[in-house]
């Protein structure tokens, strides 16, 4: 059983106003890493849209996020460029730093480990160290291997979360 943590923003509803949920086995990765995605904003006008997102990394060895846009233009995504991460307990400001990448750089691959009451416990290194190249960074879904489960997390206006049960597989 493969279990993940994926913060997206990937649904449907039925006629009746049901939630779909979408399970394809598939998990987002940068040239073929699996990677943590944290969905962080949606816009939609009803012609154009912008759907924007978080990888954690380890940037030349120091926490940030690399910057994830699918659009109109770019549909399957692109790497719009890194930012640093203020550590905990240095400031609440988020930091709004963002730089392009450039060949040579090092890119760790984080994932967050969280208590099951959704408090920050640690984070891990996840999969191989990324050397950034002249060649763009190709965002994908790649298979998963075993079985998957999935479930949706919603967040309300309070900052209460509440998980749907599993997705039927």
């Amino acid at each position: 059983m493969t279990w993940g943590w994926m913060l997206d923003n990937v649904y449907d509803f039925d006629e009746a106003g049901g939630l779909l949920g979408i399970n394809e086995g598939t998990w987002l990765a940068v040239n073929g890493q699996p990677v943590a995605y944290y969905h962080t904003a949606t816009v939609d006008d009803g012609t154009n849209y912008t759907i924007t997102g978080r990888v954690p990394v380890l940037h030349n060895g120091s926490r940030a996020e690399l910057i994830l846009v699918f659009d109109n233009e770019r549909p399957g995504g692109f790497v719009a460029g890194v930012q640093s991460v203020y550590l905990n307990g240095e400031t609440d400001t988020v930091a709004k730093n963002q730089t392009g990448l450039q060949s040579g750089d090092v890119l760790e691959f984080l994932c967050d480990y969280y208590s099951y009451d959704g408090d920050y416990q640690d984070s891990y290194l996840l999969g191989e160290a990324l050397t950034v190249t002249e060649e763009e960074l190709v965002i994908s879904d790649v298979p998963l291997e075993g079985s998957t489960r999935a479930a949706y997390r919603f967040t309300d206006l309070f900052d209460q979360h509440y998980w749907t049960p599993v997705l039927p597989s």
